[in-house]
């Protein structure tokens, strides 16, 4: 007796999984338009959001100012950390007489010296200590500024993009109406036209912030090029704990700032010390005649020190300066560590409850999707619920961005 052992599909389970399928199908038809967004008085350029960052590093001015701040500081690194010798030579020739006190007395010399400066101890390693300090935190901070400008400017292209997808989801409700074309789709359509054009407009005003991150005019716009889906995530404790927090921004700049007033305190203490300046001397005269005399050539040489008097080091204005610098960063560093598990604390609520609205309005959408009746009311119905499923989406993606970067984690959600 032969018996069927094939797995088999319950009818409930089939049930659901067509009409997920079904949802699927109309859910991602509303991307699916073959019209395309203009804008008054300028041209749109196709970009995906990684394309744009790459643009962004390129061509943003003040990310190219910070590349040429850490071009100076590398450049002055090498002449702060060299000995302050100040070599100095002289040559010296007379004397020439207005009036002599006979005809015959013409003595002349020739002096020449040697001067420098005996830098006093601990002074030049203060000044490597310090450029050393200086390079590691202009390259931080311009490592700090392009991972800032990359946030910033993901914004304005999620933004763009939202403006864009809800322009989409109104024009391919356009299309299925006028395929209807019941007694409610001339109001539906002149509805939609009227929304399309202003979302057109706020699409511009968007799209013209995209061009302020790479300087660009506003004759040619871009047209981001990708998708607000991107899978929730779980944050463990772990993620915002302290170690984790250190990574932030603002946290690794002040560290940074604080080593360079804490070397600028050392260098400022070592450049109270007194530095010595020695000179040797060598005076040469030639032979002369004097009355009746005969002086024969002379050769006369010495040592000279000078010493100075360190008068300015009765007053301590610029080393209680350099110590309260020390102070005011030591006081930043410890508000910003304070605040950083506050803000990552904010930041996990907003994002929970992104997470939530995103999972709510999934499911308002997919049953409203279930509708399959083609008529103007129900598209319109099923239009609202798509444009408050991108406006989720958005809503989700800012927040996790924030919430990753809050917690010191720098890396961007895949949007291409």
């Amino acid at each position: 007796m032969l018996t069927n052992t094939s797995p088999s599909i319950s009818k409930p389970l089939l049930r659901n999984l067509v009409l997920a399928s079904c949802c699927f199908m109309l859910a991602t038809s509303y991307a699916q338009t073959t019209a395309t967004l203009k804008v008054e008085g300028a041209t749109l350029k196709p970009i995906t959001l990684r394309d744009f960052l790459s643009q962004v590093q390129q061509s943003n001015a003040f990310l190219n100012t910070k590349k040429l701040a850490v071009e100076s500081s590398v450049a002055m690194e090498e002449s702060m950390g060299a000995a302050n010798i100040n070599p100095s030579f002289t040559v010296s020739r007379g004397s020439f007489y207005a009036s002599k006190p006979s005809e015959t007395y013409s003595p002349q010399s020739n002096t020449y010296s040697f001067s420098g400066t005996i830098e006093a101890p601990g002074k030049q390693q203060a000044r490597k200590d310090y450029a050393a300090v200086e390079v590691s935190r202009t390259k931080l901070d311009a490592q700090v500024s392009v991972k800032a400008i990359e946030g910033d400017s993901t914004f304005a292209f999620i933004d763009s993009l939202r403006l864009k997808l809800i322009w989409q989801a109104l024009q391919t409700a356009n299309e299925k109406i006028q395929a209807v074309n019941d007694k409610e789709a001339a109001a539906a359509i002149e509805n939609h036209a009227a929304i399309q054009k202003t979302i057109a407009n706020d699409f511009k005003y968007f799209s013209m912030g995209m061009n302020a991150f790479v300087g660009q005019g506003v004759s040619q716009l871009f047209d981001p090029r990708g998708s607000l889906d991107v899978p929730a995530r779980e944050f463990k404790p772990a993620d915002y704990s302290a170690t984790a927090l250190a990574r932030r921004n603002d946290i690794v700049s002040l560290e940074a700032a604080l080593k360079v007033a804490q070397a600028n305190l050392n260098l400022t203490e070592k450049n109270r010390r007194v530095d010595l300046s020695p000179s040797l001397w060598y005076n040469h005269t030639n032979s002369y005649l004097y009355s009746t005399t005969q002086y024969n050539k002379s050769a006369t040489y010495g040592f000279s020190l000078s010493i100075p008097i360190p008068v300015a080091n009765l007053y301590d204005g610029p080393l209680v300066q350099a110590n309260n610098n020390k102070i005011q960063t030591e006081l930043f560093l410890n508000d910003a560590k304070s605040r950083a598990l506050i803000e990552a604390n904010q930041s996990l609520m907003l994002y929970n409850s992104a997470k939530t609205r995103l999972e709510e309005v999934r499911a308002y959408r997919n049953e409203g999707l279930k509708d399959q009746s083609r008529t103007s009311k129900n598209i319109v119905q099923q239009r609202e619920r798509e444009v408050d499923w991108i406006d989720a989406q958005t809503n989700h993606v800012k927040a996790l961005i924030q919430m990753l970067r809050t917690t010191g984690d720098y890396t961007l959600p895949n949007l291409n």
